[in-house]
């Protein structure tokens, strides 16, 4: 969903949004920040209601030890979510899920590429063409954090206990010390100017992803 232009605050969107989520929106300075902040629960509850669920909304969540989101067992979904520029994203699952979305400007620096990648990451994007390594390294970016967001402990898990495979089709995280097998996948986003990637735990057929735009 694109937040551009929305103001979270008017009452239609008021039944999608809970009173925590404002109180804590009022904390953030800038009034951009503020608008995503809210829009990622409004995104995740009108996503709840559109599968045609019969809940209470604005469905409540809590916090695993790391942070993430996790709804309640009667909701029957797994959710996560993430902002970046203008964009809110948002994944409802059976299982365990991580999205990230992230804007793809920038160009990053060589200490930051050097801190991100793995040595088998890092050697797939220097044989990449020039002209493609800042999408290469947003996707890296991307697939690392849902993957570690589908883990449930973000950046608590070092970076140097997995690395993303590129070099063989869809994108796999590869657990340096074994682990269950998570299925990641690039997201076709519509701008873009965007990065956008999913990981959800065990196999996924990708034919079961569905996208919509709100």
């Amino acid at each position: 969903m694109n937040a551009q232009g929305r103001d979270f605050t008017e009452e239609r969107f008021l039944p999608y949004v809970s009173e925590g989520r404002r109180q804590e929106a009022r904390k953030r300075r800038k009034d951009r920040d503020r608008q995503l902040y809210l829009a990622a629960e409004v995104l995740l509850n009108r996503s709840l209601q559109l599968e045609g669920r019969s809940l209470p909304l604005p469905v409540p969540y809590t916090r695993n030890p790391y942070g993430k989101p996790c709804l309640p067992k009667w909701a029957g979904r797994y959710a996560n979510w993430s902002h970046s520029g203008t964009w809110v994203i948002c994944v409802l699952s059976d299982r365990e899920a991580g999205i990230d979305l992230q804007e793809a400007g920038k160009e990053p620096k060589e200490a930051l590429i050097h801190r991100t990648l793995q040595p088998e990451e890092l050697a797939f994007y220097e044989q990449a063409p020039a002209d493609r390594k800042k999408r290469l390294f947003y996707e890296y970016w991307v697939l690392k954090e849902s993957f570690l967001k589908a883990k449930g402990t973000g950046f608590h898990t070092s970076l140097d206990t997995f690395y993303i495979e590129m070099g063989n089709g869809a994108p796999e995280a590869v657990q340096r010390a074994g682990g269950p097998l998570y299925t990641c996948r690039l997201l076709d986003f519509a701008d873009q100017g965007y990065a956008a990637a999913l990981c959800v735990e065990g196999e996924e057929d990708p034919g079961e992803l569905r996208i919509e735009y709100l």
